[in-house]
Order: structure tokens, then C-alpha cells, then sequence
């Protein structure tokens, strides 16, 4: 399937064509008087879903009617069914679901800052963030001054960067931004009704929505088709999501992982990564639910971004995804097949983009971390930052200091206490205490003002790399949170970020000083400020 430069589908076109097809049928089978379908298996009824080239214009070259050969059957869309009548829309909340994420993520908190004398903690912020800051400056490739050749353009700068990441930059993929559910999911979707091979699918969650049901209907369909099909998203998670969805997938054969960390029962699996017949692999920041794909009009529609990436990065990919798989099955003892961690390379569609696949798995490593602030290290033109929370560790704001200082354009952008989701609010206090700083240096901070909340998480520097993924520039995205996220170094797909950039900084608000923000949050968000995040101000 062609995918790049767009997913673009012809129906119309097709529509007028079937119609003439069928009109000359008909008077070709009245002056010959013969029945009109007399010998055709002709199926009329399919929808067309590509360009009139290849196997698909067979449908529209006519077949002598006595000819031993039948017409070409016309490939039609899969037929999933509809969603049941009695599905409350939107997902009816589950209590129990926020009890046990609030109970972990208080025990979360209360373990790794050593509250709790007999459990393990983890580092400190400021142990982090001397790791980080370690393999991010680097003494061979220092940072440059504003105005001078981008790091990113040395091939030193990019193998220190590869070893620090320890991801290693595949050459020749094709990487298109999905800005937004629409765009996401009509990728997404076509994706998953046009497998041929397999579904290899992660997420935080699956919703019991309209968009968590096809996508389970798609997914089972293939299934049956024979397609190797596997899930993971969180367990601690599929307690208050998807529950319906997740146990019609199980009761259909598909081997659905629920993440759990054996050692840190407190963690979350939040990564978001499906990968298609080895060919395609999208990567972002949305589940499977209707805030991210806006296919509820009754719904909220956040704001978000994937990536469609194609080529040699896939595999790298697979290989992730594989490894994580199979020592989890090891791990907690599941009678589940494995993954194999290599597979022949599906028909994917080349470019000039460099990509890597990134994963963190905490709370040791900070590969995703250390691949965004040596990033910002690399920069002499700008930096863009568009991150739903932004809570920077004492590293984040010394890179993003330090890039000012040497003359770089840094922009920020982040949720408003108003855009912000419910569960957010708790966070805005320690939001707007990192923030403040930054502004004052002189990065230009900017609070969105949509309708809905900003849930992206990427970066773009100096107009030829990107950084987008799950990971959120919070505490505990770097603590708890395992995570995936790739860097792309690309001028031409990067101008398609920086263009989504723009339009959500047209939506947004510069804020320059501590007056700018209006009302303080409430007492909620201040008292998580103070016992939860009050080791970023040391």
C-alpha cells in the first residue's frame, strides 16, 4: 500500500468511473440479448481505497461476457460490526480505574523519595539529571554560538549522539507528521484494514469508545485471517480502560500484555507504537480513544501528534518491541507465543530521513531524556518545545538557560491551568514555578488557549531535527514512566512539525511574567507543588 506522500483515496473518482462501467454493461448485454451478469462474479459493491494503477484498474477493464475468465473481483474495505447499541458515550469514568492509578502513584512518590524506610529508592532529580548532563555536553562537539553551522549536520556530533542515546540513526525512511486524531487515525485505520502480514500494537490504553471498538474489530478481524496480532498496553491502566474492547480481543485469540514492572509495581507502561507488516511504524503521543481521534463529535478533542515513519527504522522497531514482549512473557510466566525480533522487511517506502527508535525504561536510564537535552545542546538557531507537561528536572533548565545564553531562539509551549486535563490541574502550580524562570532568561514561554488539551510531545531544532513520542517532560514521565520516543533528522518532514508548532503557538498565550498567569491554581495543585515536586527547586 502506498501511504507517502498522503493518504489520499479516489472514491469519487471511482464512483463516476463503476457508474459508466455499468451503464455500458447494460447495453452491451441488451444489443447481444443476454442477461446482464451472465458469467461475471463481478462484486460492484467494493469501495475504492487508492489510485486507478496496478491490480485495482483491473476492475475497471472490461472482460468479453462469454470469456472463461471472470471479472476481478474489486477489493472492498473489511466489514467490522457496528458499535453496540447499549455503549455509553463518552467512557463512563470508573472509580475504581482512578482509585488504583491515584494509589500508586501516591506509593510512586512515597517509595522513590524514601518515605517508605523498606523499599528501594530511585535517583534523585538531581542524580538524573548529573547522569544526563554527563553524556549530553560533550567535549569533542561543544555547543556553538547562535549563528554558526548546526551540530546537527556534523557526523561526529551525530555518533556521540547515537552512543549517548544508545539508538543507533538508520538512514533511508520516509517520516510523515500526523498532526492531530483525524489524520492519526485515517492512517491508523487504513493500516489495520490493509495488514497482510502483522499487527504489532503498544499503548497506555484502549478505550471502551467508538474508536477503542474498531480498532478491537480490526484487530480481531485480522486475527482471523491469520495475521500474528499482539497488544500490550498497562495493566494498572486496563482497570479503568477498555475493558470491554481488551476482553473481546482475548476471547477472539489476540495475546493482550499486561504491563506490569515485577520490582515496581508503581510504574506504567505509556508507550505508544503500532507497527505494520514491518513496513510502517507510527509513534506518538495518542491511545485508542475518542479525546485522541475526535471520532465522537459529542466528545472533547485533544490536541496531539504521531509520526508515520517507513523503512530500514521499522525493523528497529520490531526489534524493540520484540525484546520488551518476550522478557515480559519470561518475566511473569504467560502462555504467550513470542515475538520474533527480526522478520523479512515488508514493502516499505524509502526516503532521505534519518530515524531512531528510543527507549527508556526507568528508573536507570534516561535515553529519551538524554536524547532531548543533548539535542538542545546541539542547537544555533532555534528550539521548539511543545510538551502537554512541563515540569522541567534541574537538567531541562539548564539546557534550555544555557541554549539562551548562547543566543538560540528557545519557544515553549505548554497547557494553560484552563486547557489542561482534569487529572493535570494537580501539576499547573509546579508548571508555572519552572516556567518562570525560563521566561524571565528570555525563552519565550507560551500557555495554550484551545478548546481542548495539548497533549503533543515533541521537539524540533534548527529547522533538520525532531524528537516526538510518549514521553512527557515531567517528573514522572522520567521516574515511572517506560517510554518510546524517536529522533528524526529530516529538513523536509521537520518543516511539517515547525508548521504545527506555528499554528498551536497562534493558539497560545505569551506569558513574560509571573502577573501573566492570572488566578493561582487551587489548593490541590499548590500542595503537590510543595510535597511532591518541591525537590526541582533545590
Amino acid at each position: 500500500m502506498a501511504i507517502f506522500p498522503a493518504a489520499v483515496f479516489a472514491q469519487g473518482d471511482y464512483d463516476s468511473r463503476l457508474g459508466e462501467l455499468q451503464s455500458g454493461m447494460e447495453r452491451t448485454a441488451e444489443a447481444l440479448g443476454v442477461p446482464l451478469h451472465e458469467d461475471w462474479a463481478a462484486d460492484l459493491s467494493g469501495r475504492f481505497d487508492g489510485s486507478l494503477s496496478g491490480d485495482q484498474s483491473a476492475a475497471l477493464q472490461l472482460t468479453p461476457l462469454r470469456a472463461p475468465a471472470s471479472l476481478p473481483r474489486v477489493p472492498s474495505l473489511p466489514v467490522i460490526p457496528p458499535l453496540p447499541a447499549d455503549y455509553p458515550l463518552p467512557e463512563p469514568v470508573s472509580y475504581t480505574g482512578t482509585a488504583v492509578i491515584v494509589w500508586h502513584a501516591l506509593g510512586a512518590q512515597l517509595s522513590d523519595n524514601g518515605w517508605i524506610p523498606w523499599a528501594d529508592s530511585a535517583p534523585t532529580f538531581d542524580e538524573i539529571s548529573k547522569r544526563v548532563l554527563d553524556v549530553s555536553v560533550s567535549r569533542a562537539y561543544p555547543a556553538r554560538r547562535a549563528g554558526q553551522q548546526s551540530l546537527f549536520r556534523d557526523a561526529g556530533f551525530l555518533a556521540e549522539y547515537e552512543r549517548a542515546t544508545k539508538a543507533p540513526f538508520r538512514d533511508g525512511n520516509s517520516a510523515r507528521y500526523l498532526v492531530d486524531g483525524p489524520a492519526s487515525f485515517a492512517v491508523r485505520d487504513r493500516l489495520m484494514r490493509e495488514a497482510k502480514k502483522s499487527l504489532l500494537v503498544s499503548s497506555w490504553a484502549f478505550y471502551d469508545d467508538i474508536t477503542g471498538w474498531e480498532a478491537a474489530q480490526y484487530l480481531i478481524l485480522k486475527k482471523r485471517e491469520g495475521l500474528e496480532v499482539k497488544v500490550i498496553v498497562d495493566k494498572k491502566v486496563a482497570v479503568g480502560h477498555g475493558r470491554r474492547v481488551l476482553k473481546l480481543m482475548e476471547q477472539a485469540g489476540i495475546e493482550v500484555l499486561r504491563y506490569e514492572e515485577k520490582d515496581r509495581g508503581n510504574d506504567i507502561w505509556h508507550v505508544k507504537m503500532m507497527i505494520v507488516d514491518d513496513a510502517y511504524a507510527i509513534v506518538g503521543g495518542l491511545n485508542f480513544g475518542d479525546v485522541y481521534s475526535h471520532k465522537d463529535p459529542n466528545n472533547v478533542k485533544w490536541r496531539d501528534t504521531d509520526v508515520l515513519y517507513s523503512g530500514p527504522a521499522v525493523a528497529e522497531s520490531r526489534r524493540l518491541f520484540a525484546r520488551l514482549w518476550n522478557s515480559k512473557v519470561r518475566e511473569l510466566k504467560l502462555k504467550f507465543s513470542p515475538v520474533a525480533e527480526t522478520a523479512p522487511a515488508g514493502a516499505y517506502e524509502g526516503g532521505s530521513a534519518k530515524v531512531s527508535v528510543i527507549l527508556q525504561d526507568p528508573p536507570t536510564d534516561s535515553n529519551v531524556l538524554v536524547s532531548i537535552v543533548k539535542a538542545m545542546y546541539g542547537a544555533t538557531g532555534r528550539i521548539n518545545i511543545e510538551n502537554a507537561y512541563f515540569v522541567a528536572l534541574p537538567v531541562v533548565t539548564k539546557a534550555v538557560l544555557d541554549a539562551v545564553s548562547r543566543g538560540v531562539e528557545v519557544n515553549i509551549i505548554t497547557n494553560s491551568k484552563e486547557s489542561i486535563d482534569p487529572e493535570g490541574k494537580v501539576i499547573v502550580e509546579a508548571m508555572y514555578e519552572c516556567l518562570m524562570p525560563l521566561a524571565a532568561a528570555g525563552a519565550n514561554i507560551y500557555l495554550y488557549q484551545g478548546s481542548a488539551t495539548l497533549h503533543s510531545k515533541f521537539m524540533t531544532v534548527d529547522g533538520v531535527f525532531a524528537n516526538i513520542g510518549s514521553y512527557n517532560l515531567h517528573p514522572r514521565g522520567e521516574r515511572y514512566d517506560t517510554e518510546v520516543n524517536v529522533s528524526i533528522i529530516d529538513p523536509v518532514s521537520t518543516a511539517e512539525l515547525d508548521a504545527a508548532f506555528a499554528a498551536d503557538v497562534a493558539m497560545s498565550r505569551r506569558v513574560t511574567s509571573p502577573d501573566q498567569l492570572g488566578e493561582r491554581p487551587g489548593w490541590l495543585s499548590s500542595f503537590v507543588s510543595e510535597y511532591f515536586y518541591a525537590q526541582l527547586k533545590k
